[in-house]
């Protein structure tokens, strides 16, 4: 191409003979700084969540990993009846125990198999819950690895 055919912007493809200014792109948004999780602002605390046909439990601790163990493994329920401060739920491969108080409209929903969650309490995450409802204090799970302990 010659020196006159450029100075005139014939043989460029995307120009029209002018350079065009090209757009201003938008700043980016900056991260915050700081690491702490920002929590949603209903911090309501719910012992437990009921849904229909619900194959599995999500047992959803404050300080540890949820586990989701199928209805189906469940092989028995201990219960502290007449206090209602208690329960254990046993699998083949593990315990879980639920401490805390009035938890037994928990465990009836796990008994009729309509107990979707049950939630650990702990005072940074949730505010604090009414006096009359279930609260659950601690879960402690044991998981049982090659036929022991873990």
């Amino acid at each position: 191409m010659s020196n006159e055919a450029e100075r005139s912007g014939i043989g460029r493809l995307w120009s029209e003979g002018a350079a065009r200014e090209k757009p201003a792109r938008p700043e980016p948004q900056l991260r915050p700084t700081s690491n702490v999780v920002q929590r949603l602002p209903d911090r309501a605390y719910v012992a437990f969540e009921v849904r229909e046909h619900t194959q599995r439990l999500h047992i959803c601790c404050a300080a540890q990993a949820s586990h989701y163990p199928a209805y189906s493994s469940l092989l028995n329920i201990i219960q502290d009846h007449d206090f209602g401060r208690g329960f254990t739920l046993v699998y083949s491969f593990m315990l879980v125990e639920v401490t805390g108080t009035q938890l037994g409209a928990i465990v009836h929903a796990i008994t009729s198999g309509r107990c979707e969650r049950i939630n650990e309490y702990h005072r940074k995450l949730y505010d604090p819950p009414s006096q009359d409802a279930p609260v659950i204090e601690s879960i402690k799970i044991t998981a049982a690895i090659g036929g022991t302990k873990a």
